[in-house]
């Protein structure tokens, strides 16, 4: 039985598969769908022309009224449509106020227009979404979460991305639940009584119903089973590295889980769950699913002790989702976050749970795939509020890229490299590069031409994790799913990979990194033919790699 999942987005702007059935046969994307894709984002960009030509005529308005912070105020509703790496404003915990009734005619009738303006743009946006939900659900969550932005105290917006009000504010089914009961949220100790505020301030800790210094719990917490445990929307999290980063991991999961139930809500609900949701007939959340489990521990040493007796291999790994007990485990590294391998094991822990029966995943065939997109959610990024993901710098995707386009050129066809189950993925003398190949290609999958292709890798994970082993063993090739045959995929790719290295970086700037591995006669070359490109106007190499080759040092695999 699926487990139930909240549905509930905060960030991206590309996300949410197809809706399928169970049957293997309905895995397949027909092109009408592809193309009514296409339509709507064409009906997309003429809505949002029309908004960017309401509000600078709104602009002019105020710079011929020297309202110098209107301006400002108003430039930051135009946010931008970007398709290539997913970013989207947080979305406002406070309802909005009323203009003052003080202001001045002008300053009432621009916050009065701007306001109309946001909301007319959401209600288009809005039923645009509907229209899209039967065959691009994921193109409907976007459309949502931006109209959103626009309309923040919009009722029925709010409930699809899984917000509830109290009082003046927006929160969450959890968090209202937690206030219910007497609690309050603390920045760096979690969720608390309200009664117990007063003596954690002076410095004091409850450990195990009686009070201690902290000093003397950071102690006592020490031995990994009395650690502390963080419980948040849809984790806990147990550790005994200290209660304050077991706290800031909570919240790290939190947004990424909500980005992650976003990008793929049709994974973990049917079309008539979201149609539901929609029509808001969806029943309540509800709040007694199992949490996914964290253990994070003080150091790698405990790490390894503490796993290597079920995971013999486990000093390759930095960070490992062990799907027999269900934990993600991993530890604190002094000098790096580690943030990355947290969301590359988080991704395989999502997916597997979403079924209760332990099942193998991707054995015979496309098991790329598992581990591409865990390695691509590893780029998820959420800072002052605002997420990306995709970045086409991030290191995953350069190494991919670096490996395509050089002179030694490491690729497989796709259609050998979909025919791997795990042992040969696993068991390849290349397997570092068949990771970045994964990367790169599941980057690709994802965002080319505004995710052409992504409700059909959505669709394809979803029949490899299926809780029905006939569904799993007949899951589609990407080339039945997308209607486009592996070879002309993997044109695709190298053209898209090579684009990707033009915009993102100068190449001269870059052969910094791989200087030393170049002869003195080709150092030599670089200021002439700079000089020579830029005189003559000519366009830059096809990428870096065909003058230098990356030098980049990269974290161990977490997944091996």
């Amino acid at each position: 039985m699926s487990r139930p999942m909240r549905q509930r987005l905060l960030f991206h702007v590309a996300a949410l598969l197809l809706a399928i059935s169970t049957a293997p046969e309905a895995f397949s994307i027909p092109p009408q769908i592809r193309n009514s894709l296409a339509s709507m984002q064409e009906t997309h960009r003429k809505y949002y022309q029309e908004f960017t030509d309401d509000l600078n005529a709104l602009i002019l308005f105020c710079e011929g009224k020297t309202l110098e912070e209107a301006v400002l105020q108003i430039r930051l509703r135009l946010v931008p449509l970007d398709t290539e790496s997913a970013k989207l404003p947080a979305l406002p915990h406070e309802t909005q106020e009323d203009s003052p009734l003080r202001l001045n005619s002008d300053n009432r009738y621009w916050q009065t227009q701007l306001r109309h303006h946001q909301k007319e743009y959401a209600k288009k946006l809005f039923l645009l979404s509907r229209r899209a939900l039967k065959d691009n659900p994921s193109y409907a969550y976007q459309l949502v979460r931006e109209a959103a932005i626009h309309d923040p105290d919009h009722r029925q917006l709010r409930k699809v991305l899984g917000f509830v009000q109290l009082g003046n504010e927006w929160m969450t089914p959890f968090a209202y639940d937690q206030i219910k009961k007497g609690n309050e949220w603390h920045e760096h100790y979690g969720w608390i009584p309200k009664n117990q505020l007063e003596r954690i301030a002076a410095g004091e800790r409850n450990f195990k119903g009686s009070w201690v210094s902290s000093a003397k719990e950071n102690e006592l917490r020490r031995n990994f089973s009395d650690g502390w445990q963080i419980r948040t929307d849809h984790y806990l999290i147990k550790t005994n590295y200290s209660l304050e980063r077991g706290v800031e991991l909570g919240k790290s999961l939190e947004e990424f889980h909500e980005f992650f139930n976003e990008t793929f809500a049709s994974f973990f609900n049917t079309p008539e769950q979201m149609k539901k949701l929609f029509d808001e007939t969806a029943r309540s959340v509800r709040l007694d699913a199992r949490p996914y489990c964290i253990h994070y521990y003080r150091s790698r040493e405990e790490y390894l002790n503490r796993l290597k007796k079920q995971f013999p291999t486990i000093e390759q790994t930095n960070g490992v989702y062990m799907t027999n007990d269900r934990v993600v485990h991993f530890y604190h590294e002094p000098n790096a976050t580690n943030e990355g391998t947290l969301f590359h094991e988080a991704t395989h822990q999502l997916f597997f749970e979403s079924q209760g029966q332990s099942r193998p995943i991707g054995e015979q065939a496309h098991f790329w795939i598992i581990e591409g997109i865990a390695c691509y959610m590893e780029s998820f990024i959420c800072q002052n509020g605002v997420v990306t993901v995709g970045d086409p710098k991030y290191i995953r995707f350069c190494r991919a890229r670096a490996n395509l386009l050089s002179e030694k050129n490491h690729y497989l066809p796709l259609r050998l490299f979909a025919g791997w189950g795990m042992k040969e993925f696993q068991h390849s003398p290349d397997l570092t590069k068949n990771y970045a190949q994964a990367s790169g290609l599941a980057r690709f999958l994802m965002h080319y031409e505004n995710g052409r292709y992504r409700e059909s890798l959505v669709a394809q994970l979803t029949s490899l994790y299926s809780g029905d082993v006939r569904v799993r063993e007949n899951t589609k090739g990407l080339d039945l799913l997308t209607g486009v045959d592996y070879e002309e995929l993997d044109r695709q790719y190298i053209d898209d990979s090579r684009q990707l290295e033009r915009s993102v970086m100068n190449p001269w700037t870059e052969s910094f990194f791989a200087f030393s591995r170049m002869s003195w006669s080709k150092r030599l070359l670089i200021p002439v033919l700079d000089g020579w490109f830029r005189t003559e106007q000519r366009s830059y190499p096809e990428s870096v790699s065909e003058w230098t080759w990356h030098v980049r040092v990269a974290p161990l695999e977490s997944h091996l």
